[in-house]
């Protein structure tokens, strides 16, 4: 599993590839619209135009976010991913291949899909990959939601859900996504993804890391915030000595008046 610890490199290192995808989905727009006319009394072709019109925006829109959320969020490099992978093209453990027009992952969520590498795809990637081989993917089935490069998954109930293609660490969270994963507002909100952080604290019959935890405590209804130091010396791990009194004092106090 990927340290952050020793991993750790500069936020928006991905924005120089995040604006050329965005300018290039912005031209195909321009393409599409200026076409769309030539489609007037044929209603297929004007049906599927108006679908590639609508899906372009939301490219767009989504790589907009994915360059807000980068100018903020640390990333880390897996040591297993190929040196001629430049910074940019990476998100932890997933990256963008120039050269196949694809994107590979080293999650193991991937690896556990069935027939995941029996794909022709597939196969062709790992005979010219001997070691460090990851899950490829076709560029078109990657879309980004939530800042984040993603596929399209279905749920225990199979309905549509996306799931992040990178490995997430704390530092990389934010509500929407842990939301998202615990409580969506609705289908189209829901998100997965995996966490290479610690999750210990158990919460309604799951387990959740830190992070996930402390933004849980926004928006769960009837779920109390405990400090960590509290949660983490009940069960005997390392905490601050000196916040947890201050804690245990204060609540002292506290249940006093």
């Amino acid at each position: 599993m990927l340290s952050p610890k020793n991993q750790k490199f500069r936020e928006g290192v991905q924005i120089p590839f995040l604006e050329k995808m965005q300018k290039e989905n912005q031209k195909t727009l321009e393409q599409l619209e200026n076409s769309f006319d030539e489609t007037t009394g044929k209603e297929q072709e004007r049906l599927t135009s108006l679908e590639k019109i609508s899906k372009t925006k939301s490219n767009i829109a989504e790589l907009t976010k994915a360059i807000e959320y980068s100018k903020k969020m640390e990333y880390f490099r897996h040591p297993n991913i190929p040196q001629n992978i430049p910074d940019e093209h990476i998100w932890n453990d997933c990256w963008y291949d120039e050269e196949r027009n694809a994107w590979v992952t080293l999650n193991d969520y991937f690896f556990q899909i069935p027939n995941a590498r029996t794909r022709d795809t597939q196969v062709k990637y790992e005979t010219e990959n001997v070691t460090n081989v990851g899950i490829i993917i076709e560029e078109s089935r990657i879309e980004f939601r939530f800042g984040l490069p993603s596929i399209l998954r279905e749920d225990t109930e199979g309905k549509p859900i996306w799931y992040c293609y990178a490995t997430l660490f704390d530092t990389m969270l934010t509500v929407d996504i842990v939301k998202g994963k615990l409580n969506p507002e609705n289908q189209e909100k829901a998100f997965y993804y995996t966490t290479g952080s610690d999750a210990w604290i158990s919460v309604l019959g799951r387990y959740l890391t830190e992070q996930e935890y402390l933004f849980a405590c926004e928006f769960m209804p009837g779920l109390v915030k405990t400090s960590l130091n509290v949660l983490r010396a009940n069960v005997g791990r390392p905490y601050d000595s000196k916040e947890y009194e201050k804690t245990m004092n204060q609540w002292e106090k506290e249940n006093k008046e």
